[in-house]
């Protein structure tokens, strides 16, 4: 039995794509809610000029807002 590795991307994935990507997505949440691989979504975004927020940007992100929540409590 033949196993299918690609699947074309649709207009509606892309769409999709760029909606996730204005709501601050990584490239790892984005390719978990269109059910593909992370360098596909990563090629995909790059084509067609679409910005998704790295694993470490976003951690650093998310640790700066801890360390300003703990310097808050701290006062």
């Amino acid at each position: 039995m033949k196993h299918v590795t690609n699947r074309s991307w649709t207009e509606a994935d892309i769409e999709r794509l760029r909606e996730l990507s204005a709501k601050g997505a990584s490239i790892t949440r984005a390719a978990a809610a269109l059910n593909r691989k992370t360098a596909s979504v990563a090629k995909m975004a790059r084509t067609h000029g679409i910005q998704l927020a790295g694993t470490r940007q976003l951690r650093a992100a998310i640790k700066a807002l801890d360390e300003k929540d703990a310097s808050r409590s701290g006062q």
